[in-house]
């Protein structure tokens, strides 16, 4: 019999101690690559000397309207122990923007946040500090509205009849600007304004189940269907303003894969480009080669994902962290086989926040007992969340997520059930929250293994994905 060794895992907010097979292999994430000791600097190298673009300086004259965007808490490393970037960058950008004699009426602040819920001021105010908060008012520093027709504009459709509708402060201003804080190889590039700056009637496209998708991961950028489709709704965005002579100016930040997430790169100017170097940094950082699929997949999830911040988890996002961001999170094919398990370590519970994220509720407690199956779900319910008047006035004005948001969410559900023959929830407090979302449910991981075990034999294959420090799993 095969003997026991300990190793631990994440667990909620904490870590969990458990026994696994010795013949077990794990997975851990790269030593941190070295950090940028000099943020300020880099900044101002990258507003200088961008790569294919213009310098900032040349592109603003005493009458330009800039508007400089900015990635929200969901979309952005949270609450480090350092100066945040985006705050750094804005005081910079600042500074040579006035030098340039553009006047600081003419700029505003736009948080690109999409479809998730916006952020108070006293929330922007813990990532881009006091001093900017007081300089700018209402009308300088506020949230993207995907529901407020004023701020938006259909700039047309891409070759598949998809609509483009973004902010109109894209192509309105002189000089438009992105800050991006780069977290994964799906975010940045066009999908910042494309996604973060979208509406409902845009982003539902490639937001949506398909059916017949080939399980290509988000963040395998050389194979992903969704980086092409958003590329293609950037193409519009590109095209409309070459006709006015504009072009973005992006920044995009690259971090280590450990807690306090140091910067490790920072590139600026036109956005493919900028992103190709990105993606490098990143790879560089995050990729882990790894010989061979798996039958059996263990790994531990923590509180600390991007959609709960300044919140609570709740199930639907611990599904969405386990599925989408543990199990379907891989480059040229997933870390488990077909027909393999996943063992996800979570306690599991029904804690909801209540205002910001009550169509996640309904979603819960009204859909999911009538079906699982994302595809039918969306087709028969999205349009009502996504158009429902309180669900709007809630993500207008209630800071809470937008009515069609769940559905995005629940989606990542689709590929690992039709992939794996069993999705087993070990840890769990709570077995009635495990049932409704559809998975086994067992009270420690050992339990778990063993089943697992009786289901593809003692001699399965087993690997550990350890994190934090995070990684993605390159399978060879």
């Amino acid at each position: 019999m095969d003997s026991n060794r300990t190793e631990r895992i994440a667990y909620a907010n904490g870590q969990l101690s458990v026994q696994i097979p010795e013949h077990a292999r794990t997975v851990a994430g790269n030593p941190a690559k070295p950090p940028i000791t000099d943020i300020a600097s880099a900044v101002r190298e990258v507003l200088h000397n961008p790569i294919a673009h213009e310098p900032l300086p040349s592109l603003v004259s005493s009458s330009s309207k800039v508007t400089i965007a900015f990635d929200d808490a969901a979309g952005a490393y949270f609450r480090t122990k350092h100066t945040d970037f985006r705050q750094i960058a804005i005081e910079i950008i600042l500074e040579e923007l006035l030098k340039a004699g553009v006047q600081l009426s003419n700029i505003t602040l736009l948080l690109a946040q999409g479809l998730h819920r916006k952020l108070t001021r006293v929330e922007m105010e813990t990532f881009l500090g006091r001093k900017i908060i007081m300089q700018f008012g209402y009308n300088q520093l506020y949230a993207h509205d995907a529901e407020d027709p004023d701020q938006l504009i259909h700039l047309g459709y891409t070759h598949r009849n998809w609509d483009v509708e973004v902010n109109r402060a894209i192509v309105e201003s002189d000089q438009f600007i992105y800050l991006n804080t780069m977290w994964a190889p799906f975010n940045g590039g066009w999908k910042s304004t494309a996604v973060g700056l979208g509406t409902f009637r845009s982003i539902r496209h490639h937001h949506r189940p398909f059916p017949a998708a080939t399980g290509q991961s988000v963040d395998d950028p050389k194979n992903s269907s969704f980086k092409k489709l958003v590329w293609e709704q950037g193409a519009v965005i590109e095209k409309y303003l070459e006709k006015k002579g504009r072009r973005i100016f992006t920044i995009e930040s690259v971090y280590d894969n450990q807690h306090e997430k140091r910067m490790i790169a920072l590139f600026g100017g036109g956005v493919a480009e900028v992103h190709e170097h990105t993606l490098q940094a990143m790879d560089d950082q995050l990729k882990v080669d790894v010989e061979g699929q798996t039958d059996i997949l263990l790994a531990g999830v923590d509180n600390n994902e991007c959609y709960s911040k300044f919140s609570v988890m709740n199930p639907i996002l611990v599904t969405n962290q386990a599925l989408a961001n543990t199990v379907m999170q891989f480059q040229n094919q997933p870390l488990v086989r077909e027909g393999g398990i996943a063992i996800i370590a979570h306690p599991l519970n029904t804690t909801f926040d209540q205002r910001r994220f009550s169509p996640y509720i309904e979603f819960y407690e009204r859909l999911l007992t009538q079906e699982r199956d994302p595809y039918w779900l969306w087709e028969n319910y999205v349009d009502d969340f996504a158009h429902r008047p309180e669900y709007i006035h809630g993500y207008r004005y209630g800071y809470a997520y937008h009515g069609a948001h769940p559905f995005f969410m629940w989606n990542s559900t689709l590929m690992p059930r039709r992939h794996l023959k069993r999705i087993y929830f070990a840890g769990v407090k709570d077995f009635d929250v495990a049932a409704r979302l559809g998975f086994e449910a067992f009270p420690t991981v050992e339990e778990a293994i063993a089943a697992a075990q009786s289901e593809l034999g003692v001699d399965a294959s087993m690997t550990v994905l350890q994190r934090p420090p995070h990684l993605i799993p390159r399978v060879v």
